[in-house]
């Protein structure tokens, strides 16, 4: 099973979540897309969560990488 792929943004404030929906995976490959920060006591705040097929997550993915968002350890669970 792969990891989570995790990014944050150049001034640091919002997180994006990148997980594969495993449920729906064998017929249409999708992925979860987590937007989020963590607060000063430690719980993370989602701010939106959408749906997105696999293709064109790795092009946001990629897009957002050569905007300046940095790859990042997990920041929530």
């Amino acid at each position: 099973m792969k990891r989570d792929g995790w990014l944050k943004e150049p001034n640091g404030f919002w997180v994006l979540r990148f997980r594969y929906d495993w449920e729906a995976w064998g017929q249409n490959p999708k992925v979860i897309i987590d937007k989020g920060r963590l607060e000063c006591n430690g719980i993370p705040l989602l701010k939106s969560r959408k749906k997105m097929r696999r293709n064109l997550a790795i092009q946001l993915w990629e897009k957002l990488l050569a905007a300046g968002w940095r790859r990042t350890n997990p920041q929530w669970k």
